[in-house]
């Protein structure tokens, strides 16, 4: 343990010593830094607190090279006692130090310098220190989420006045005075600072809560409630919790939940005047609101129950925390319903309606009557109609295959016929003549030509019963 402290103590002579005879911008600067981030468990010394804050507000400059010399710090440090320390200067000066300084933790943000990301810090220094570590890193969070809800707040501001007044591009010109990069490009002193912040914050009117639109008091209450939730994380564990340097550091936090609950409710209780006059959709991110913040604020009735009684503070510095009650969700949840059933109603009545107005607008085409002719309008002459020629019947001349009720006998006797039909001759004794393609008689049968009788036997066909 001794022998831990004095590595420390010689680390931050060293870094003093250095800091004295590089060749920085702002030695004196880094030197209190140094002193305000030792080694040793102890708290800062508040003299060092001051002359920093004093030290920012007296030149621009300060702000760009205390942030890097933070930052620096974070970066190379292994030790959680020095990375708390750090995280409590920089939730010193947000408090107390100029509104520029948030502003240039934003600008290291975009310059790659992620001052307030540590969520990869470990500890290295100490056995047992995975509680401090993990505290580190939700301060760390904490305060991240506090720099981008302030700093959006006020572009947001700026926004409006701009819009109101009408000096856009004056305040564009004026920006790029101050920066050119990200970084400052000129020195200015405490006076012009803080003679250039008056007459904005004269001009700044910052918008009534009650009078907000629906969409940005939704806004407003998401970022709140988050940050609500951040210092809800910020409960130490385990070994973490019985340590000074954590408690002191958590006070701080304490403090800022109270007047941060205290916006809560006034945004809630603006919601909720509003919800039955608000559209659909807002009235869903309301009601998802009004539940998560139901359960943020039970957490918060703990976590105050416990600070209380490590000795964080003092009772008096604690608001009456009043929990949102299940009736309350009941009540926007069976409204909302009622709204779904409307809208679900009103789509369908719609629908029906719509279908037969489509038809009557679309009428088929075959109900589609022609207009009746002009007086002038003479029809043409009919072309006469040319008589169909008529098929002429060809009667078949072989056997007709397709009489499927002949037996086999008669098929047989109609082949026998049909090979030996032909016409008539003046031969009166029975005898037939075959002709050929041409027409000429070739040969000429009788019944009784014993050639005729062979050929029938072959056939298997009884002539006499053909004649």
């Amino acid at each position: 343990m001794a022998l831990r402290k004095a590595i420390g103590a010689v680390k931050d002579q060293t870094s003093i010593s250095i800091a004295k005879v590089a060749a920085n911008a702002s030695p004196e600067l880094e030197i209190l830094v140094v002193k305000a981030t030792s080694h040793d468990e102890d708290p800062a010394d508040e003299k060092y607190y001051r002359e920093i804050i004093s030290l920012i507000s007296s030149s621009r400059g300060y702000v760009n090279a205390c942030v890097a010399t933070i930052s620096k710090r974070i970066r190379k440090t292994r030790d959680w006692i020095v990375a708390l320390k750090a995280l409590m200067l920089i939730h010193r000066v947000l408090i107390d130090g100029h509104p520029s300084f948030e502003e240039e933790i934003l600008y290291a943000t975009r310059r790659g310098i992620r001052v307030l990301n540590m969520s990869g810090f470990r500890d290295e220094a100490h056995s047992n220190s995975w509680d401090h570590t993990g505290f580190v890193r939700f301060y760390a969070m904490y305060l991240d989420e506090k720099v981008e809800f302030a700093v959006f707040e006020r572009r947001v501001r700026e926004d409006e006045r701009k819009f109101d007044e009408g000096d856009d591009e004056s305040g564009r010109r004026e920006n790029r005075d101050d920066f050119e990069y990200g970084m400052p490009k000129r020195s200015r002193s405490y006076g012009e600072l803080n003679g250039d912040m008056s007459k904005r914050e004269k001009k700044k009117e910052i918008t009534p809560i009650k009078e907000m639109k629906p969409e940005r008091l939704l806004g407003i209450l998401d970022q709140q409630l988050r940050i609500l939730d951040r210092v809800l994380a910020c409960r130490p564990t385990g070994m973490a919790k019985n340590d000074r340097l954590v408690l002191v550091s958590l006070y701080q936090m304490v403090k800022e939940s109270s007047g941060l609950y205290t916006e809560i409710c006034e945004a809630l209780g603006v919601l909720l005047d509003r919800f039955t006059e608000m559209e659909y959709a807002y009235c869903l991110k309301g009601f998802d609101i009004y539940s998560g913040a139901a359960k943020i604020i039970d957490d918060l009735v703990m976590f105050y129950g416990w600070c209380k009684d490590m000795g964080i503070g003092s009772s008096s510095e604690y608001p009456e925390v009043n929990k949102i009650t299940e009736n309350l969700l009941g009540t926007l949840g069976e409204f909302l319903q009622e709204m779904t059933n409307r809208r679900t109603k009103s789509s369908e009545r719609s629908m029906g309606e719509n279908v037969p107005a489509k038809q009557e607008q679309e009428p088929e085409m075959n109900e589609v009557k022609a207009l009746p002719p002009p007086e002038s309008y003479t029809p043409p002459p009919l072309p006469e109609l040319q008589p169909k020629p008529q098929h002429q019947h060809v009667t078949e001349d072989f056997i007709n295959l397709k009489d499927n009720g002949i037996s086999a006998d008669e098929q047989g006797n109609e082949l026998a016929l049909a090979l030996f039909s032909g016409p008539p001759t003046t031969n009166t004794n029975g005898a037939w003549v075959a002709f050929s393609s041409d027409g000429e008689p070739e040969v000429t049968f009788s019944m009784a030509d014993p050639i005729c009788s062979e050929r029938s036997s072959r056939l298997g066909i009884d002539i006499s019963r053909i004649c």
